[in-house]
């Protein structure tokens, strides 16, 4: 299992969420894609991915991200942690998104 953690910082929780760079390794740079990741409560969300072309390039999050971050009531400082299982993942037959979990740590203000 692999994991993507992150600390929320204000252009992630008002525009769009940017991950570390090659965190997610089978997105070819230069292309969109549609990832489906489920969150703890078992609603899967569907996130735009796209991973620009270059060296050093890191993947940017949108689409359904923003709707997630208001649904979640994620602010700055909050963690996210994003898990690719990769036992699920030869395991499915579909995109349902099980795959992908995404789990929410909020901070104390």
């Amino acid at each position: 299992m692999e994991e993507v953690t992150k600390k929320l910082n204000p252009s992630d929780v008002d525009r769009k969420l940017l991950l570390p760079e090659n965190c997610l390794k089978n997105i070819p740079r230069g292309h969109e894609t549609f990832l489906k990741i489920r969150d703890e409560d078992g609603i899967v969300w569907t996130f735009r991915c796209k991973i620009p072309p270059g060296g050093h390039s890191r993947p940017v999050l949108y689409g359904d991200w923003l709707l997630f971050v208001r649904q979640k009531g994620l602010k700055v400082g909050d963690i996210i942690v994003i898990v690719f299982n990769k036992r699920k993942a030869r395991a499915a037959a579909d995109t349902s998104g099980d795959h992908f979990e995404i789990k929410v740590e909020k901070t104390r203000n």
